[in-house]
């Protein structure tokens, strides 16, 4: 897009080649602006509060809310954690989630890397997934964007990662909430423990106003000093 108006402004006599360099930076700085998004969560990777070697930490640890079955558990406990000393395991129907501010058509992609175990392999109808739920202004969960997941067939130890990329907010909703869940959603009733580590996730706001209103910026500033020096030929 900034190739194509640039080439219109060129056309038009409103941009001289000695400008190009100068729209050159505005272009890249409002793409810099765009893809400095970067996992938001808290705690991604489950390592706080630290766990003593062989315990079980009740819950999901700081800056998650958990439910179920959920409990962090270190490397002497499970030896195929992912990322860090850490890892969340969580059976029988339970998981985890974070919530953020959204606003209508920002960009969420939500993520996690997820383990069929081999200390206490997944069985029946237990599947682990990673899903996005909206929320209005009111707190009502108006939407849910159902991410990838592994069910009992999955590999044992072989981490995969799994949810859902570049959702779109949408019209009304004001929150989303990263879920990291199982559950026995298959045939077959409940069994196992999969294991979470290395959640991601990422809002982009489309248009990102501070991008647009730098290069709209930029673009006029252009503009404006083209025209005076066609007036001054």
């Amino acid at each position: 897009i900034y190739k194509e108006v640039y080439k219109m402004l060129h056309n038009k006599g409103l941009i001289s080649v000695s400008s190009r360099a100068l729209f050159g930076v505005a272009a890249s700085i409002a793409f810099t602006a765009t893809a400095n998004a970067a996992n938001i969560l808290v705690n991604p990777s489950f390592e706080s509060p630290s766990t003593d070697p062989g315990v079980e930490y009740a819950g999901a640890g700081d800056g998650w809310t958990s439910f179920g079955g959920a409990f962090t558990i270190n490397n002497v406990v499970e030896p195929n954690v992912k990322d860090g000393v850490q890892t969340l395991k969580v059976f029988g129907e339970a998981g985890a989630y974070q919530k953020f501010a959204v606003a209508d058509g920002d960009v969420v992609t939500g993520t996690a890397w997820v383990l069929n175990s081999s200390g206490d392999p997944m069985a029946g109808g237990q599947i682990a997934a990673v899903n996005l739920e909206w929320f209005n202004a009111a707190g009502g969960s108006i939407a849910v964007s159902f991410g990838s997941s592994i069910d009992a067939s999955a590999t044992l130890n072989e981490w995969t990662q799994i949810g859902v990329v570049d959702a779109l907010a949408p019209e009304g909703a004001t929150e989303v909430q990263l879920t990291l869940i199982t559950g026995p959603f298959g045939e077959g009733g409940p069994g196992g423990a999969p294991r979470f580590d290395d959640a991601f996730l990422e809002i982009t706001p489309v248009p990102v106003p501070a991008a647009v209103w730098l290069f709209g910026s930029g673009l006029l500033g252009l503009v404006g000093v083209a025209r005076r020096r066609k007036s001054k030929v």
